[in-house]
């Protein structure tokens, strides 16, 4: 266990919304206790998460990595699915108490990422370190090329996270338009929860999006705010939120 608590293997800047309490549980009570455990013990097992694009996956690995920096340790997190990333990036972490791996799909089938991967597992298994992977699919579905890092992925213990049904969306949609000084009557979030894609991502983005535009325009969210919100994110992808 190190003896800096806010030292990290490389910056790690994690989002407020990262931490177990921002995320709704629902049918994931057991991948939650295996991630707290996972954060606060050094001799847990290495842990994979898998689940469809938008299912909480991320958010679960930030608020594993909060957890464990609140506990003292040092921690790496490293997303798999940024453009240009190399190889390289997993070097130089003999000194990290956990790792955090998020879209592992990414790179499955490349041969020098899986090969990084494999002597990443091997050097933190050695120094009694602990990983942690997320994925959209188990180890046996991924496609690995390597069957030496497909065994050892396979050997982590596995976790499905199940992604949120309505009541958890209302739930999520509640917390998060609290959290930001908004208030959804009930025809505004059955709007959301309608017209709305319903991966959190989505939702998340969607409430932003809310939360800038109610404050220009001094307006309480409102369904056809919400609609025009959709639209305008249908038409161009974005734009000015205010404009609505």
């Amino acid at each position: 266990m190190s003896t800096l608590p806010d030292q990290l293997c490389l910056p790690l800047r994690l989002p407020e919304r990262g931490a177990f309490e921002r995320f709704v549980a629902d049918a994931n009570a057991e991948v939650i206790a295996a991630l707290r455990h996972w954060a606060t013990t050094p001799i847990a097992c290495h842990l994979l998460l898998h689940g469809e694009s938008g299912s909480g996956k991320s958010h679960l690995l930030h608020a594993a990595c909060q957890a464990a920096l609140a506990a003292g340790f040092t921690v790496r997190f490293v997303q798999l699915d940024l453009p240009g990333l190399e190889p390289s990036v997993l070097d130089d972490t003999e000194h990290c108490d956990a790792i955090a791996i998020d879209a592992l799909h990414a790179v499955a089938g490349r041969r020098d990422w899986e090969l990084a991967l494999f002597n990443l597992y091997n050097a933190q298994h050695q120094r009694q370190g602990r990983l942690l992977f997320a994925a959209r699919a188990p180890a046996p579905a991924l496609g690995l090329v390597l069957p030496d890092l497909s065994s050892r992925l396979t050997a982590c213990a596995t976790y499905a996270v199940v992604p949120l049904d309505d009541a958890g969306r209302a739930a999520l949609l509640q917390r998060e338009a609290a959290a930001r000084g908004l208030v959804l009557d009930a025809p505004t979030l059955r709007y959301i929860l309608t017209f709305s894609p319903r991966d959190v991502a989505s939702l998340l983005a969607l409430l932003d999006a809310l939360d800038r535009a109610t404050l220009a325009l001094r307006r309480a969210p409102t369904p056809r705010l919400v609609g025009k919100l959709l639209q305008r994110n249908l038409d161009d992808g974005g734009g000015n939120d205010p404009a609505v």
